[in-house]
C-alpha cells in the first residue's frame, strides 16, 4: 500500500472519530438537560422555543409543541383546520414502537447518529464513510435542530407578520364600514332634506292653486258687479220712465192734452221694445231648457289616419302631430229629440304664421266615411272660429249639395280658450243653434238631414302647445 492511500486513510478515520466524538459530546448534553426521575426518552422538549416540555404533537406540521407554542401557531386562519393534535403521552408510546424502525438506518440497521445535507437524510456510522469519500457536508443532530429551530423561528415572524397585516385589515374594513354608515346617513338626512323640499313644493303649488281660485273668484266677483251695475242702468232706465210717467201725469192734471200725448207715445214704443226683448229672452231660455244634455263621446274608429290623440275615456282629444289634419266623429246618433252637446276649448295656440282653425258641428249619418278619408264636407252644418293674425273670427258654415255656405258673425261673437260652445240640436224641427257660454247666437241652418254624427275638426300645430278640446 502506498504512503498517499495510508495518509488519505489515516485522514479519513480521523474525521470519522471526530463525528463520532461530536456525537458523543452531544448525547452527554442532552442528558444533563433531562429533568431527574423521567426516562431520557420520555422528555420531549417544544421544538419552537426548546424551553418548555412538549405538550402536542402536530401530525401536519410534524412538530413537538409546547402549550403556548402551539396556541401561537395554530391560531394563524392558515392552521387552525390542521388534523388532530397528538398529546405526549401517546407520543412516547409510539415513539417506543418507533423506535425500532424509525430511528434506525434502514440499511444497516443503526441508530441515526448524524445528518447529511446533500443527502437530505439522517445517517448512521456505517453511511458516514461514503459521505465523507463523496465530500458531503455533515451536520450533528443538535446542529441541525438548531437550524430547523432558527427555520421556525422566520416562519412564525412571517405569520405573526401576515396576522399584523390580517388585523390592519380587519381595522380598516371597520373604517370602511364605518365610513359607509356614515355616507348612509348623510345619504338619509339628504332624502329627509329633499322630501322637505318638496312637501314645500307641494305646498307653494298649493297656494298657486289658491292663488287661481282666488283669481276666478274675483272674476266672478267683477262678472257680478257688472251685472250690478248693468241693473243699476236699468234701475236708472226705469227711474227715468218713471220721472216721464210723472210728468204725463202733470200734463193730465193741467189739461195739456196735446203735449200728454206725444209724450206717451215716445215712452209707450220704448216700453213695448223692452217687454218684446224681456218676452224673447224668457222664450229662449224655456226653448234651451228642453235640450236634454248629450253623454257624448269620441268614436276611435272613427279617427282620420289616427291622427286625433284621445284621453279622459275618450272625452279629451288633442292632435300631436306634425302635419296631419285632424278629424274625428262622436258614437252618438241624432235623429230626434232636443239635444245639447257642450265642448269646451281647452288650448286653440295663435300661430301667426298661418291660420288656426276649430270647426265643430253635425254632419249627415251617410257621409261620416267621406269625412273622415276624402275631407268631405258635404251635408254639414258646423261653428268656424278661426285665427287671422292676431284677431278671432268666427262664422257659420254648412255645406248642401256641393255647395258651401258661410255666414260671418260679428266681432264681438269670439270662440277663444277654456270658452264652452253649446250646440243645441232640435231633431224635431231640423234645426241647429249654437251659444257661447251665456251668449246664445240663434239658431244657425234649418232643414238638417234626418240623422247626423258630432264631427270636430282642428289641424296640427307647431311647437310645444297644440289644439285640445274635452265633450263635457
Amino acid at each position: 500500500m502506498s504512503q498517499a492511500n495510508k495518509n488519505k486513510k489515516e485522514t479519513k478515520n480521523n474525521k470519522i472519530k471526530k463525528e463520532e466524538e461530536n456525537i458523543q459530546k452531544e448525547s452527554k448534553s442532552n442528558e444533563k438537560n433531562v429533568p431527574i426521575g423521567l426516562p431520557t426518552k420520555t422528555r420531549i422538549k417544544c421544538e419552537v422555543c426548546s424551553k418548555e416540555d412538549a405538550e402536542f404533537y402536530c401530525s401536519q406540521c410534524l412538530v413537538h409543541y409546547c402549550l403556548k407554542c402551539e396556541d401561537l401557531v395554530h391560531s394563524h386562519f392558515l392552521k387552525k383546520k390542521h388534523q388532530k393534535f397528538i398529546s405526549q403521552d401517546i407520543f412516547i408510546k409510539n415513539q417506543e414502537s418507533k423506535e425500532t424502525n424509525n430511528n434506525r438506518c434502514p440499511k444497516h440497521k443503526k441508530k441515526f447518529k448524524i445528518y447529511c445535507e446533500e443527502e437530505d437524510q439522517l445517517i448512521c456510522r456505517s453511511c458516514i464513510e461514503y459521505c465523507l469519500d463523496q465530500n458531503h457536508s455533515l451536520l450533528t443532530l443538535n446542529s441541525k435542530s438548531n437550524q430547523i429551530f432558527q427555520k421556525m423561528q422566520i416562519i412564525l415572524k412571517e405569520i405573526q407578520t401576515k396576522e399584523k397585516e390580517n388585523q390592519l385589515s380587519i381595522q380598516k374594513s371597520q373604517q370602511n364600514k364605518n365610513k359607509l354608515k356614515q355616507k348612509i346617513q348623510q345619504i338619509s338626512q339628504q332624502i329627509e332634506k329633499e322630501s322637505d323640499l318638496l312637501k314645500q313644493q307641494i305646498d307653494k303649488s298649493k297656494n298657486q292653486q289658491l292663488k287661481v281660485l282666488k283669481t276666478i273668484q274675483i272674476i266672478i266677483e267683477n262678472q257680478f258687479n257688472q251685472k250690478i251695475q248693468n241693473n243699476e242702468k236699468t234701475i236708472q232706465k226705469i227711474n227715468e220712465d218713471k220721472t216721464k210717467i210723472q210728468k204725463i201725469s202733470n200734463l193730465k192734471t193741467k189739461n195739456k192734452n196735446i203735449e200728454l200725448i206725444n209724450e206717451s207715445k215716445e215712452l209707450i214704443n220704448e216700453f213695448k221694445e223692452i217687454i218684446n226683448k224681456f218676452k224673447k229672452r224668457k222664450e229662449k231660455e224655456k226653448e234651451i231648457q228642453k235640450f236634454k244634455l248629450s253623454k257624448e263621446i269620441f268614436d276611435p274608429k272613427m279617427n282620420s289616419q289616427n291622427t286625433i290623440k284621445l284621453k279622459n275615456q275618450n272625452q279629451t282629444a288633442w292632435n300631436p302631430s306634425t302635419n296631419y289634419m285632424g278629424r274625428i266623429l262622436g258614437q252618438t246618433k241624432y235623429s230626434t229629440g232636443k239635444h245639447k252637446i257642450q265642448i269646451k276649448i281647452d288650448q286653440f295656440p295663435n300661430t301667426q304664421s298661418r291660420s288656426n282653425r276649430i270647426n265643430l258641428g253635425v254632419i249627415q249619418t251617410e257621409n261620416r266615411e267621406k269625412l273622415i278619408r276624402n275631407r268631405d264636407y258635404e251635408e254639414s252644418y258646423y261653428f268656424a272660429t278661426h285665427w287671422n293674425k292676431n284677431l278671432l273670427e268666427s262664422s257659420k258654415r254648412k255645406k248642401e249639395n256641393g255647395k258651401q255656405y258661410e255666414e260671418r258673425y260679428p266681432e264681438n261673437i269670439k270662440l277663444k280658450e277654456n270658452d264652452i260652445l253649446e250646440i243645441l240640436l232640435d231633431m224635431d224641427q231640423k234645426t241647429i243653434a249654437f251659444k257661447i257660454n251665456e251668449n246664445y247666437l240663434g239658431i244657425a241652418w234649418e232643414n238638417l238631414p234626418k240623422s247626423v254624427h258630432f264631427f270636430a275638426y282642428f289641424p296640427w300645430m307647431k311647437g310645444n302647445k297644440k289644439n285640445q278640446i274635452t265633450l263635457i
